[in-house]
């Protein structure tokens, strides 16, 4: 399949490899997410060395360096006589005054400071040396250990400072996603988003040719299927002991959203002090998501919790519930009576957390100006699906219906009655609907310039721009 979105990540890293001086680039982000490649796609064109290490002792990861320099740019006397990492980078800068714009990737980077607690060490001062030289070489480090590659650019770390592009690569949006599928209706595309989410290997086993059903069946359902197992082998990937961690996931999977509900759900936690570390962890692996309402004061501990990963939700939600039916191979019955019928509620929440994106990323293709912030706003008495404002001070609020029904005016009605709650001046009304609207709801937004009704092929192919009066 072709290379599919990361346009803008496309162009930072070329311009970074353009320039005429050393580049130190620090790219990290959740294992799946794409980063090999995207580095490789970033390349193409030029002469590079991309070695990923293993959890090897640091003089074999060296050795096997050393053979893949030697694979990219040809054997030498002087390449073999190497025999610590400050050869290689004396090496590579020698090696750089005869093949142009040469670059040299550290895929999983963590792995070989494992062995070798002071590469980066050793890295700083030999970029320090590159650096005054004013090579023309580019240094890739890559890690799927965030908080290890995060605490790369820390204060105390000697390479703090030296880095002169840092990449967080996150999911690709539902946008990218769709491109995947660009036959399938949008309905099916939006629903691709929920399930599976930005996760590009997720995405690498989807077949275009095939709905989303035949796909889901292939690659999560049926017994030895691509992804049947795969946030096991994520947990233990990260973890030595992921139980608890999945116990966690679970509960929140299943619409556990705030502390006390998690801890009742999962047994095994006597306390708040014993729950705490494990919420820690999967926020730090970008497993679990903490969000604060949109209204909410710096101080306000009024959060909730959510998996960053919609394939996770999914998979807790239907996949591990059915496990022992799946693995007797009875995943046609398990879709037809257990995951189809509540696709709908199911997607529900996904629904919101995309038109969320849409009005963070893409609003400003109705109103010609981008949004400063987006949230969601929960009282006691009413959620609000969508909140922000606009870089000009405005405020929105949106709901989010993922209905067979066409959404009518009662909708905006009760979203009317809710957002005066909060503001007093007349916010920016985001109507969002799976399935339409009524033609009475779509006269009136055509009266009230502050309406905007948005559909799903508006989610995913924008529009002309819509003046919307200003509030005094």
């Amino acid at each position: 399949m072709n290379f599919i979105g990361r346009t803008q990540e496309l162009i930072l890293l070329t311009t970074e490899y353009n320039r005429p001086r050393p580049s130190l680039i620090v790219l990290f982000g959740r294992r799946r997410v794409g980063k090999s490649t995207l580095i490789l796609e970033s390349l193409k064109t030029r002469a590079f060395a991309y070695y990923q290490a293993s959890r090897i002792t640091d003089s074999d990861n060296l050795t096997l360096l050393k053979l893949s320099l030697e694979t990219a740019f040809g054997t030498s006397p002087l390449l073999q006589s190497l025999q610590d990492w400050n050869g290689v980078f004396a090496y590579l800068e020698l090696l750089s005054t005869t093949i142009p714009n040469l670059t040299l990737v550290l895929d999983e980077f963590p792995y070989l400071c494992e062995t070798n607690p002071s590469l980066p060490s050793l890295i700083q001062t030999a970029w320090d040396r590159i650096t005054r030289s004013g090579a023309h070489l580019s240094l890739v480090l890559c890690g799927s250990s965030i908080g290890f590659m995060e605490d790369l650019l820390s204060e105390r770390n000697p390479l703090r400072g030296r880095q002169s592009q840092t990449l967080d690569l996150q999911p690709l949006g539902y946008r990218e996603i769709a491109a995947w599928v660009p036959n399938w209706k949008a309905e099916q595309q939006i629903m691709l988003a929920g399930i599976l989410g930005g996760m590009p290997y997720y995405l690498s086993f989807i077949d275009p040719t095939h709905n989303l059903e035949h796909n889901l069946k292939a690659i999560i359902l049926e017994r030895g299927a691509a992804l049947f197992n795969e946030p096991e082998h994520l947990l233990q990937a990260e973890l030595q002991s992921p139980n608890r961690y999945a116990s966690i996931l679970h509960a929140v999977a299943k619409g556990c959203h705030d502390w006390g509900e998690i801890l009742g759900r999962v047994k095994d936690f006597k306390d708040g002090a014993q729950l705490a570390p494990y919420i820690k962890k999967l926020e730090t692996l970008r497993l679990l998501e903490i969000k604060k309402s949109f209204d909410a004061k710096p101080k306000d501990r009024n959060q909730r919790y959510y998996l960053s990963d919609p394939f996770l939700r999914f998979w807790y939600h239907f996949v591990l519930p059915n496990r022992s039916a799946l693995e007797a191979g009875h995943h046609e019955a398990v879709f037809q009576h257990a995951i189809q019928p509540f696709f709908d509620d199911f997607m529900g929440l996904a629904f919101e957390e995309i038109c969320r994106q849409y009005t963070r990323l893409h609003l400003q293709e109705i109103l010609g100006l981008p949004s400063q912030a987006v949230g969601q706003i929960w009282a006691s008495d009413h959620d609000l699906d969508v909140a922000g404002i606009l870089l000009d001070g405005r405020f929105l609020y949106g709901e989010c219906k993922w209905w067979k029904d066409l959404v009518g005016e009662n909708v905006l009605n009760r979203l009317e009655e809710t957002s005066s709650q909060h503001r007093t001046e007349p916010p920016i009304k985001l109507l969002f609907s799976k399935s339409g609207f009524t033609k009475a709801l779509e006269q009136r937004a055509k009266t009230d310039p502050n309406v905007l009704l948005i559909s799903l092929p508006k989610l995913l192919k924008g529009t002309a721009t819509k003046r919307v009066r200003r509030s005094s």
